[in-house]
């Protein structure tokens, strides 16, 4: 079946995860669009393509009036929807609370995931006998021209073409009838029709990785992913290698990927997770005229801040803020989880924005959660660690050059007067490709030093660096930090994560 997906842009992840159980089907979802004319021109299109329409049910989809308009317009097409519930907190308005939904809040149960293959494949019936019922229409260049024939004939035909979906709902329409034939065993038609039709997706499924592979090992940059993969494939399956692959890959001497593209491919269904590597080196900043240098290790770093829907995945995961465990690193971040059972929103709301009003162990214990989803060592960075990915090589003052530019930059001069998505200025990025390095929120680094308040609760202040919306751009320079207390939730602070190398694969620099 061809099937619309619709969803709200926070959900995607899981969205993701529902598109492939649907892997036998022909689904589209509009994981590449970007907005516009031409963007709902091509919503319309596919909601007039498709067959079915799965509709997310979440606080947000339930909200959009996106989605709203995409059901509306699937209904008026008299499309199959398939509601599927994936919040079980949200409140179904009462004009969709009169659909039969799907359950997925709990995640991808398998009973679950079977009700809603099985609503698809009773709306794939309904519409073949609709078809062997009614138009008599046999141009379609896809199907036998069985008119004259038996119903029974008509199965062996379609079986006979490759058409296994066809023969099945014919063998149980045929099943329906009083006009049963009395010495052929419908059943054991069935059974080997639905083994046909099985063997024919995973024959498909086999070509499509095939030819996957073959695109990433004629890429040079995917070539060594590419000859994994096959080494992986062909275990599976010796005997198929139409392009002969096997040539070329047995002259390649496979090396392990490296801890970038590791990273890389676990962050990939995560939005706008992308890590930059960041080379070993000095950092060097001036102080009282004299000069004073720092090494710094290679380490990878987020390229950009931890936007408001990564940290929604760690609000919604199952193990995520619900598991108190990613506090235990000090006694003041435990008691502070004990304290803050329900975290605060954002301030500033948008999937692509920053995420603030989060403080130093909160952004500790998403770091926390991070390493053991991407099974990586995550972690804040530390000042120096921040300042060398500002300053490259050069000894830079911004991330662009030693002169302030408020086009580069969410400052004070900027006149934005919030945050702004993380991937705004791609003219302030730094010698690493890093994005935000100055300005939009002050970021949580690991540096701690005493607090010299007699009052303070925790003894010590937290290193934040890179100036935000509000500051001057005096405070984006490389070489400006604030300290303040750890327990801090403004919506002028956020954080990034880095990922340190193993000590036995740390590249020298």
């Amino acid at each position: 079946m061809r099937i619309f997906v619709s969803y709200a842009r926070v959900d995607r992840p899981y969205c993701v995860q529902i598109v492939e159980v649907l892997d036998f089907h022909d689904v589209w979802y509009d994981q590449k669009l970007v907005g516009g004319n031409q963007w709902w021109k091509e919503i319309q299109r596919r909601l007039e393509w498709c067959e079915g329409f799965i509709y997310l049910f979440s606080a947000e989809s339930l909200s959009s009036e996106y989605c709203r308009q995409e059901f509306e317009t699937a209904q008026a097409l008299g499309k199959h929807v398939f509601p599927v519930l994936i919040d079980k907190n949200v409140q179904i308005p009462a004009d969709l609370s009169i659909l039969h939904y799907i359950n997925l809040s709990d995640g991808l149960t398998v009973e679950g995931v079977r009700d809603l293959l099985r609503a698809i494949y009773t709306a794939e019936q309904q519409d073949w006998q609709h078809k062997a019922a009614g138009s008599g229409d046999t141009s379609s260049t896809n199907e036998p021209d069985d008119t004259n024939d038996s119903a029974l004939t008509s199965a062996i035909r379609a079986m006979e073409l490759g058409h296994y979906t066809r023969a099945i709902d014919l063998i149980h329409a045929l099943k329906e009838t009083k006009e049963k034939p009395v010495f052929i065993d419908l059943d054991k038609m069935l059974v080997e029709a639905e083994a046909a039709l099985t063997r024919d997706h995973l024959r498909q499924q086999m070509e499509r990785e095939y030819r996957d592979i073959y695109h990433l090992i004629r890429a040079p940059i995917t070539r060594a992913i590419g000859v994994e993969a096959f080494n992986k494939f062909r275990k599976t399956h010796p005997a198929y290698d139409p392009d002969k692959l096997v040539e070329q890959v047995d002259q390649v001497a496979v090396k392990p990927p490296s801890l970038l593209s590791r990273l890389n491919q676990a962050s990939a269904r995560v939005p706008l997770l992308e890590w930059c590597e960041i080379p070993a080196g000095k950092v060097r900043l001036e102080s009282g005229g004299r000069g004073e240098s720092t090494h710094v290790d290679s380490f990878l770093m987020a390229r950009y801040p931890i936007t408001n829907i990564q940290y929604h995945l760690f609000l919604k995961a199952p193990k995520g803020y619900s598991d108190p465990s990613w506090w235990d690193f000090s006694p003041e971040a435990r008691a502070w989880r004990e304290s803050a059972t329900k975290p605060l929103g954002s301030v500033y709301k948008g999937a692509d924005r920053p995420r603030e009003n989060v403080n130093w162990y909160d952004a500790r214990a998403f770091c926390n959660w991070l390493s053991a989803v991407l099974k990586a060592d995550i972690v804040l960075p530390t000042l120096r660690q921040r300042q060398r990915a500002v300053m490259g090589s050069n000894d830079r003052c911004y991330p662009w050059g030693d002169v302030f530019d408020k086009n580069r930059c969410n400052t004070r001069e900027g006149d934005v007067r919030m945050t702004t998505v993380v991937n705004r200025y791609t003219n302030g990025a730094s010698p690493y490709e890093v994005y935000d390095l100055a300005g939009n929120v002050w970021e949580w680094t690991t540096d701690t030093a005493p607090d010299e308040d007699p009052r303070s609760e925790h003894g010590y202040k937290v290193v934040v660096h890179g100036g935000a919306f509000l500051s001057p751009y005096s405070r984006a320079h490389v070489a400006h930090f604030l300290l303040v207390p750890p327990q801090t939730r403004y919506g002028s602070i956020g954080f990034r994560a880095i990922c340190l190398y193993p000590n036995d694969t740390k590249p020298v620099g």
